[in-house]
């Protein structure tokens, strides 16, 4: 008889203690900046042996979440980090993969603007004021910004009633928002998007479909036409 089906893998032990260690950092249990146990405590906590362990440390430094300092041990990547190693390590940093980046977000998000504008709900709405305001607050700090900014469209997603929207949204700005790196990494960044993200925010607050999806777009333009400034 033909066999119709393959033998189902058993997932590696190491697998097993990267996903471990990456829920807790994604969770905050273990912080930005920590250092890990060492090898041997780690091997004795977790019941697996040091082969195991390093290829789980290996995986978790590819992805970014730690950076492993020879003769000091493994340490936790801020955030921040994580995103500026993802991009280095997979499309590079560079204003040509910016501009790819903003030219898929401007694919989808346009539409999306002009969806919340629809369907915002209160609640939503004050939520999308306050990142505003924090990015209003944080001309000078790039790294809150970008969290503010990460917000801003997080919310925005949100705000579409359509959970399909929120999910591809959330794969997609977290896939990519490294482009953010680029163009928030300044003063002079930070203010344009702040620009862009109170002209969102006027025509989402307004109930203005077509004024939410033409302000969003012209964000995403005047992105790509400022990270064609480097």
């Amino acid at each position: 008889m033909t066999e119709l089906f393959a033998a189902i893998e058993r997932r590696s032990i190491w697998q097993d203690v990267a996903s471990q260690v990456r829920k807790m950092i994604e969770d905050g249990t273990i912080a930005p900046g920590q250092k890990l146990p060492s090898e041997r405590d780690m091997c004795q906590q977790f019941g697996v042996s040091r082969i195991s362990l390093r290829e789980a440390l290996r995986a978790l430094e590819r992805e970014g979440f730690i950076e492993v300092q020879a003769g000091r041990g493994a340490f936790v990547r801020a955030h921040f980090d994580r995103e500026r190693h993802v991009l280095e390590t997979l499309i590079g940093f560079s204003r040509e993969s910016a501009e790819k980046v903003f030219e898929l977000r401007m694919l989808f998000e346009p539409n999306l603007a002009g969806l919340a504008a629809r369907s915002i709900s209160l609640e939503n709405l004050e939520r999308l004021r306050e990142t505003v305001e924090r990015m209003r607050d944080h001309v000078e700090n790039p790294e809150a910004a970008i969290q503010a900014d990460s917000d801003f469209h997080r919310v925005l997603s949100e705000s579409t009633g359509n959970p399909l929207v929120e999910s591809l949204v959330r794969f997609v700005m977290t896939a990519t928002g490294s482009e953010r790196l680029v163009t928030l990494n300044s003063r002079e960044g930070v203010e344009r998007a702040l620009v862009g993200h109170e002209r969102v925010l006027a025509a989402v607050a307004a109930g203005d479909e077509e004024g939410a999806a033409k302000a969003m777009k012209e964000h995403l333009q005047d992105a790509v036409a400022f990270a064609r400034c480097f």
